[in-house]
């Protein structure tokens, strides 16, 4: 009975550990998040969707809400389990860090554009956080694996 117990317990404690996520796996699950607020916003920006206010401010909060996440989840120096991120991002923080300050900056603008609800600048401000997606992508997201 003292066997069964010790091996009950032990299933119990090691079977969360097994199914823990990386690192990797826990940010890719955080900027797919951030996607689900982010792409139904572009489709209002580029036409295909009709602009509601209300609707397009509970995303863009949602995206400010979630912006910062994944970036809690590159630990230094570790690209362990499936990645696309570059070595690049552990040996230029600097650079790193600067397109991460500009994508939140970028978002949180966005985010006040949308409050004010003109269209015109949620749309500027739309493309600058593409861009600021676009340029950290270009510089520390290698290919699909």
């Amino acid at each position: 009975m003292k066997k069964l117990l010790t091996v009950l317990l032990l299933g119990a404690i090691a079977t969360p550990l097994a199914l823990a996520d990386t690192p990797a796996e826990t940010r890719t699950k955080s900027f797919k998040k951030i996607l689900l607020s982010f792409e139904p916003m572009g489709m209002v920006v580029r036409g295909r969707d009709p602009y509601q206010k209300d609707a397009f401010i509970r995303q863009a909060d949602t995206l400010k809400q979630l912006a910062a996440e994944p970036f809690n989840h590159f630990p230094t120096n570790n690209i362990s389990g499936k990645s696309r991120a570059k070595p690049e991002i552990w040996s230029q923080p600097a650079k790193f860090q600067a397109d991460k300050d500009a994508f939140l900056k970028a978002v949180s603008e966005l985010n006040l554009a949308a409050h004010r609800g003109d269209l015109a600048v949620i749309k500027k401000n739309y493309g600058a956080v593409a861009q600021s997606c676009k340029s950290c992508h270009d510089a520390f997201r290698g290919p699909e694996k």
